[in-house]
């Protein structure tokens, strides 16, 4: 961005998202003195800057970056990294920005293998996390931007980020559609496993679209929704995750 286009770029903007970037790009400078600052805390100041102006997206990915800045791919994805740790999170927030990331189309279904395309790399850590603290490996299942889960490994996940008092009433109600397994987790493995099938003959491409627009309902809408998809069915049912 050159002399000119920033000018524009501040014109647009108006008086205030000027003066809020303003503020963002000169707090770095004072804390805690003048010059104490390292350099990636005015990279960071410079990032939100940038957004307040417009002219970086409100979630941006680490390609926005690379066209926007002219960075490398491993800069950008280290000052994604680098901004979300100073942006705070509470543990409900964690859950939702999961569900939200299995429920985008970028979820691909490859045998026994999920493939999820991760653009925050500080999610990519909480994911690894949450599949360790549920017992699977996660060491080798991640590179880069993309990980890969086996289905059991993605089932736990989807049952441990469902509400700890709707699980009884999934449970009963994948129950009820007839779905087998001793307990949730089983469940929805067996679900998992449907997913894809319909359409990989036809538009292999559309299987990753399948998946993840399957796994939106059922966090939206529950679990017959979720099963009806998969099943084919044209029922529409209720409960809310």
């Amino acid at each position: 961005m050159n002399s000119l286009e920033l000018e524009t770029l501040t014109a647009q903007a108006g008086p205030k998202a000027c003066a809020e970037a303003l503020r963002d790009l000169l707090v770095p400078h004072f804390a805690p003195v003048f010059g104490a600052a390292k350099v990636v805390e005015h990279e960071v100041a410079a990032f939100r800057a940038l957004k307040l102006l417009g002219y970086l997206p409100a979630q941006p990915d680490e390609y926005d970056l690379v066209m926007a800045l002219r960075v490398t791919k491993v800069k950008a994805r280290s000052l994604l990294y680098q901004v979300a740790l100073r942006t705070k999170t509470n543990p409900a927030e964690t859950d939702a920005a999961l569900r939200q990331l299995l429920s985008q189309p970028r979820v691909a279904k490859d045998g026994d293998k999920v493939f999820i395309e991760v653009a925050d790399p500080l999610l990519t850590d909480q994911l690894r996390q949450r599949i360790r603290q549920l017992n699977y490996i996660s060491d080798g299942s991640f590179s880069g931007s993309v990980a890969k889960l086996p289905i059991p490994a993605l089932s736990a996940l989807i049952a441990d980020l469902i509400p700890v008092d709707q699980r009884v009433a999934v449970r009963k109600q994948l129950k009820h559609q007839g779905v087998r397994g001793d307990d949730l987790q089983g469940m929805i493995t067996a679900v998992v496993g449907q997913l894809g099938k319909r359409v990989a003959g036809s538009a292999g491409e559309r299987v990753a679209e399948q998946i993840g627009d399957n796994l939106a309902d059922f966090f939206s809408e529950g679990a017959s929704t979720f099963f009806d998809l998969v099943t084919g069915s044209t029922v529409r049912k209720k409960p809310t995750l």
